[in-house]
């Protein structure tokens, strides 16, 4: 069993030693057909490698270069707007601060105007009240002379009337029988100023 195994060992050996052998004459063969090309080709596969690895670098230098110069733009277009909207802020804060006062300013000459009217509007109401009372008054006082006036032209009246019926019916009598009626003419006027 153990000449097998080496037999079978020295048998493979052998066997693989045929097949390098093929193996180098193959490669020999193929170098003889084919060298020049290869190394052509290996030639010119080595330069398009550094041709590419050139161009490779190049255009990462230029993307650097391209993001490079799109970052400080974008960077200045941001600072162009946040000051922009900064000077809008401040403008509108500005503003507002205008509109307000103005709008204060309103508020106080609005209520000093209100003050003056409504001044006005109590003076303008005493001044009625007093109006009013005065004219009360006056037109009391008017009333009460005409009453006056038409009492004693009513007196004068009667008085005349009572003469003349006494000095038709009795020459003799005196005239003073119409005072009775006249004072009692003047109690009623009386009482009835009392009562007005």
């Amino acid at each position: 069993m153990t000449m097998r195994t080496s037999g079978r060992t020295e048998h493979e050996a052998s066997a693989g030693h045929a097949d390098s052998a093929t193996i180098n004459s193959l490669e020999q063969v193929r170098d003889i057909l084919c060298g020049a090309q290869l190394r052509e080709l290996a030639r010119r596969l080595s330069h398009t490698d550094a041709q590419v690895a050139a161009q490779a670098e190049e255009l990462r230098i230029e993307a650097r270069r391209r993001l490079d110069v799109l970052e400080a733009h974008v960077c200045r277009e941001i600072e162009a707007l946040s000051a922009s909207i900064e000077a809008q802020r401040t403008s509108s804060a500005g503003a507002l601060g205008n509109v307000a006062r103005e709008s204060r300013e309103a508020l106080g000459l609005l209520d000093q105007r209100v003050q003056r009217l409504e001044d006005l509007v109590a003076r303008t109401l005493r001044e009625l009240r007093q109006q009013l009372l005065d004219q009360s008054k006056s037109f009391l006082d008017e009333t009460r002379r005409t009453r006056s006036e038409l009492a004693a032209m009513l007196e004068r009246e009667l008085a005349a009337m009572w003469t003349d019926s006494d000095d038709a019916a009795a020459p003799d009598t005196p005239a003073r029988e119409g005072a009775p009626e006249s004072e009692r003419y003047q109690k009623t006027e009386r009482r009835s100023d009392e009562a007005a």
